[in-house]
């Protein structure tokens, strides 16, 4: 209850332009943003034993880097243990472009991040909420 409290909280804190570079054209759901960073997520797959997996999509409005590569939006496969609160990247994919578009970079050096509980309202937070509450409704 507290997780579907904070995410709507969170949704309605959230900038009123949504959909900023089409994402939730294609299927994709604001929500957050915080510093100059779009947040949008979508289901990706329900396993067993409460395990969930979504996508999030990162939209900056300024150039990153990562190991060299500049990239403006990224798409991370995260895990969601739900019963135990817990999450963990399983594969990330760098765009040059806002909006998952232009050359797309994956890092040789990506592995999977350690299962960790997100801290309280936290945008990792926000993301265990949506991707329990709306995967376990499809």
């Amino acid at each position: 209850m507290r997780a579907a409290a904070l995410l709507l909280s969170i949704l309605v804190a959230a900038p009123a332009a949504a959909a900023p570079f089409g994402l939730e054209r294609a299927g994709w759901t604001l929500i957050t943003a915080s510093d100059d960073t779009w947040v949008f997520m979508r289901h990706h797959a329900n396993g067993g034993g409460g395990l969930r997996q979504a996508w999030t999509a990162y939209d900056s409005e300024k150039p990153l880097e990562r190991d060299g590569f500049a990239f403006r939006s990224v798409e991370s496969l995260g895990e969601f243990d739900c019963r135990r609160g817990v999450s963990r990247v399983v594969d990330e994919i760098f765009h040059d472009q806002p909006g998952l578009k232009g050359k797309s970079w994956r890092s040789p050096k990506f592995q999977a991040t350690p299962w960790a509980a997100p801290a309280r309202e936290s945008v990792g937070a926000v993301r265990m909420a949506f991707a329990c509450k709306a995967l376990s409704e499809t």
